[in-house]
């Protein structure tokens, strides 16, 4: 579930999909940071990380074109899936639930200045 940290950064856990069409998803701590215009993503919270350890991937905002929910014939087998079009490449990410899934879509959308 998307939540706002202190920071006022949104933040949750996400499955990623590890290379496109792979169909290995890898569960992620995702911390969408409007300040610093960008989407990192962790092991795992990196509050529970050792001091130093780093994003395992970013992807700035501005090189998103597109957020959107996934259709049927892109991932059939995965519910609550999502992706993000950046430059030449495509992220697929899924949710827990549909609710987490509108969220996090809205919220990318809205802080990649998508309309």
């Amino acid at each position: 579930m998307p939540y706002v940290d202190r920071q006022n950064r949104i933040c949750g856990f996400l499955d990623i999909e590890e290379h496109e069409n792979s169909g290995k998803f890898l569960r992620r701590y995702f911390i969408l940071d409007t300040q610093a215009n960008c989407l990192l993503w962790y092991m795992d919270n990196p509050q529970n990380l050792a001091m130093g350890a780093g994003a395992v991937g970013a992807l700035q905002l501005t090189y998103i074109s597109k957020v959107s929910i996934a259709t049927p014939k892109q991932k059939p087998k995965t519910p609550f899936c999502f992706v993000i079009n950046a430059l030449s490449q495509r992220y697929f990410l899924q949710a827990n639930d549909q609710k987490d899934m509108k969220d996090w879509v809205e919220a990318l959308n809205q802080a990649s200045k998508i309309t």
